[in-house]
C-alpha cells in the first residue's frame, strides 16, 4: 500500500539522508554552483522545523520517493525567477528565518524523485499536493507556485499540481 509521511507521520533522520543522498546524485547538486547543496544539518533542520515540506512516500515499509516543497515570499520568487539569486540563496533564506510558516507567500515545488518502478502513477504529485494542503493548513493563504523543471516531467507535475490546487504557477527558465 501506498503511503506518504504527511498523512502517516512517519518520518525519520535516516529518510532525510537517504533523500539528501538521492538528491545529491540524481541532480549533481555536488556540482552545481545554482542548486542548493543539502548537508546533514540541512537535513536536520528540515525535520525539525518543515516536516510538512518532505513528503516520504512508500510501498509498505519501503521508500520508494519523495517531493520537497519550500516555503517562500513572493519577493523571493521573483528573484529566483529573474535570476537574480539562486537555488542555494532561496534555501539560505529559510534557513536563516527570513521565511517562516507565519510569513510564506509562495511556494517553491523543489524535488520529486520517484523509484522507476514506480513512476506515472501519480505520485510525486500527489506527494507535493498533500504537502502543499499540509503547509497551508488552516492559514488565510493563496501561495503562488514557482519551479525550475529539471526535465520535462517535472514540467509536467508542476502543472498538475498548479492545476489540482487551483494555483498560480511561476517557472524560472534557463
Amino acid at each position: 500500500m501506498i503511503t506518504y509521511s504527511t498523512d502517516t507521520g512517519k518520518q525519520s533522520i535516516k529518510d532525510y539522508e537517504f533523500t539528501r543522498k538521492i538528491a545529491i546524485k540524481e541532480f549533481g547538486t555536488s556540482t552545481d554552483k545554482n542548486q542548493w547543496h543539502p548537508t546533514e544539518e540541512d537535513s536536520v533542520f528540515v525535520m525539525n522545523n518543515l516536516p510538512e515540506c518532505m513528503n516520504i512516500i512508500r510501498d509498505d515499509d519501503n521508500f520508494i520517493g519523495f517531493t520537497l516543497i519550500i516555503p517562500s515570499t513572493r519577493e523571493l520568487m521573483d528573484n529566483f525567477i529573474n535570476k537574480e539569486i539562486n537555488e542555494n540563496d532561496l534555501w539560505l533564506a529559510v534557513k536563516n528565518r527570513k521565511v517562516t510558516l507565519d510569513n510564506f507567500s509562495a511556494i517553491y515545488l523543489c524535488s520529486a524523485i520517484i523509484d522507476k518502478n514506480y513512476r506515472r502513477r501519480g505520485l510525486s504529485s500527489n506527494g507535493f499536493v498533500k504537502s502543499i494542503r499540509k503547509l497551508i493548513g488552516k492559514k488565510n493563504v493563496k501561495p503562488i507556485l514557482f519551479y525550475w523543471a529539471y526535465s520535462n516531467e517535472g514540467k509536467l507535475v508542476a502543472d498538475k499540481v498548479a492545476k489540482i490546487l487551483n494555483l498560480k504557477l511561476e517557472k524560472r527558465i534557463e
